[in-house]
Formats: structure tokens, sequence, C-alpha cells
């Protein structure tokens, strides 16, 4: 990863903490397995919660620009020097400077395709409870059949109590979740962890 970047996240951590949640950004083999298998349809839309410097954002490029998707992206980023930079590096996709649970209002605004995959760099685990109830109520509604929400969660993370939570609330809502095995290089380790909501 680039130097600058990685002060750019530090800087970002260093000012809010809890809602950055870790101290690098995420390394190039994380970013391949949180986009290579992604199935989202040249009519759909790709949202990525989070995108910080750009890591995931960067490997969503790569792969869907192949397939004619270009332009159907919309991140959702709340520290506003990271919107500057993303906006700057990509300058033909879309970026919004906001929440995450406020997605169904930022689409709405855009001519872009209806929404078939999320993908998530947000650190639920160290998020306030009632910001993890906002994003996984707006989920709910979201993750038709065939829509795809994807994120990971840190190895020293994952048996804490908001992350377990977490993954709970996701499963009561009845959907399915498969992970993937631990991710190891990357700055901390972490698992891939993908949810569907069977056909009805």
């Amino acid at each position: 990863m680039a130097f600058s970047d990685q002060m750019k996240f530090m800087a970002a951590f260093m000012r809010n903490p809890k809602h950055v949640g870790a101290i690098a950004p995420s390394s190039d083999a994380l970013a391949k397995a949180m986009v290579d298998d992604l199935q989202v349809s040249p009519e759909q839309t790709i949202v990525e919660f989070g995108p910080g410097t750009g890591s995931f954002t960067k490997a969503l490029y790569r792969r869907f620009t192949r397939e004619g998707q270009k332009g159907h992206y919309l991140g959702i980023e709340r520290d506003e020097s990271f919107v500057n930079h993303l906006r700057a590096r990509f300058p033909d996709m879309n970026f919004v400077h906001g929440s995450a649970e406020l997605l169904p209002q930022y689409h709405v605004k855009t001519d872009l395709p209806p929404v078939g995959g999320v993908v998530c760099g947000l650190p639920f685990a160290s998020l306030p409870i009632t910001v993890q109830d906002s994003i996984t109520n707006m989920l709910n509604d979201l993750l038709v059949p065939g829509t795809v929400f994807r994120t990971f969660q840190y190895v020293h993370a994952y048996p804490l109590p908001t992350a377990i939570r977490f993954r709970k609330r996701m499963h009561d809502m009845g959907l399915k979740m498969a992970k993937r095995k631990v991710i190891w290089a990357n700055v901390p380790p972490a698992y891939v962890l993908t949810w569907t909501r069977a056909d009805a």
C-alpha cells in the first residue's frame, strides 16, 4: 500500500479511532478475498460502506470495469478527508460523505441501478450498538434474495460480544452466513463473512 495512504489512515484513526477501527488500510490479500468471487450483474450497483483510502475500491474497480460496471458503484464514507481522497483517486466513481444506514436515501438520489451487492469495511465490533442496529435494520430491507452483503471481522475481534451480537442479529433476520478461512496477510488477520437471503 502507498505510504501516503498509510499516513492518511493513521491520521483518521487518531482523529476518531471508534469510527476507523484499524491502524492501517486493508491489505491487497484481504481486498482480493473480499471481491474476487462477488457475483453482481452489470444491471446492478455495487455499494461500499467505509471505503477509507480505497483498498477495496481499487479491487472492485479492477474487477468490475472488465465487466462493464465502471459507473455502477456507490461508496459511502463518513470521514470527509477520505471522501476527498477517494474522489481524486477514482474520479469516475460515485462517493457520498455520510453514514451507511442512510444508503436508501443516497441511492434514490442517483441514477444508479438497483443494489446487487454491498462490500463493507466498517468495524462493526467497535461501532455503537445504536449504529449497528440502524445498519442491520436497513440491511434487512435491502437484502432481497440475490443481493449479497460481505464484510470482514478481525480474528481478535471475532469473539467480542459486539461482534457476536452483530452476527446473531443478521442470523435472526433470516440471513445465511458463509465464513472464509483466515486471511493472514493482513494487519490484523481477518475472516471474510458473506450473508445472503435464501430464495423465497
